[in-house]
């Protein structure tokens, strides 16, 4: 029997150790996503800083990392492949974002023009006007959206358009797109009499990262101190009435 009670023993010491270990790990994992996003606010500050400059000058900044930097483009053509950017909530409303490749002196471009509310048939698109203002210098941001494992690209390169696309993938939409295209995006920022543009880098404040690392941290300490206890208590009656 006592040779069961230390296997036993030595399995609860590893089993609390191996939770703790893992809640400390999500709490170190949101205090580096912390120091990410005040890294990144720093840089949009930075650059916001800067103004907008000419797109042809984005090459001689040499930069590692173009996101944030305000730039404007002038269109030398624009493309009929329309695509619409699925499931994208604005107010609590789904609709899409229009994304049209734009071709500028320095490559062909894709350019968030914002957002639009869905219909209530689902199956159709949202009407839009004439999109005239591809034909005159247009600013933004530049963005580069990160990828969602778990999305699966449904948009096939049949030729056909518009065409309704489940996330930025560079690739694969320059394979849809039959066409060559620069390694991030323009989200045009400039107002808008059919589109909401709204331009949020950073969706969740650095602060509630902290927030949820004292979360994780917390059970950490929480969980050690009932093992804790409970080891003592059982020591204690051990003690009290040994076998």
């Amino acid at each position: 029997m006592p040779h069961h009670s230390n296997v036993l023993t030595v399995i609860s010491h590893l089993i609390v150790l191996s939770v703790v270990s893992i809640l400390c790990v999500l709490g170190t994992w949101q205090v580096s996503r912390y120091l990410d996003k005040q890294e990144r606010i720093e840089q949009i500050n930075q650059r916001s800083e800067q103004g907008i400059i000419a797109h042809q000058r984005l090459s001689q900044l040499a930069l590692d990392d173009v996101r944030d930097v305000q730039i404007r483009i002038e269109p030398t053509a624009s493309s009929t492949s329309l695509l619409w950017l699925d499931n994208q909530q604005h107010n609590g409303q789904v609709g899409f974002k229009l994304i049209v490749p734009v071709n500028t002196k320095q490559g062909w471009l894709l350019v968030n023009l914002g957002w639009v509310v869905g219909r209530v048939d689902r199956l159709a698109l949202p009407m839009i006007p004439p999109l005239h203002e591809l034909q005159a210098p247009l600013s933004g941001a530049i963005s580069i959206p990160g990828l969602n494992s778990f999305i699966t690209e449904t948009a096939s390169a049949d030729g056909v358009f518009p065409k309704v696309i489940q996330q930025i993938e560079f690739t694969r939409i320059s394979e849809l797109l039959d066409l060559p295209l620069l390694p991030y995006m323009l989200t045009v920022t400039q107002p808008s009499e059919y589109f909401v543009r709204e331009w949020r880098p950073v969706v969740m404040e650095p602060a509630k990262h902290i927030g949820y690392a004292l979360q994780w941290y917390g059970l950490a300490i929480a969980a050690s101190v009932i093992y804790l206890v409970a080891r003592r208590r059982k020591a204690q009656n051990l003690k009290e009435n040994p076998e």
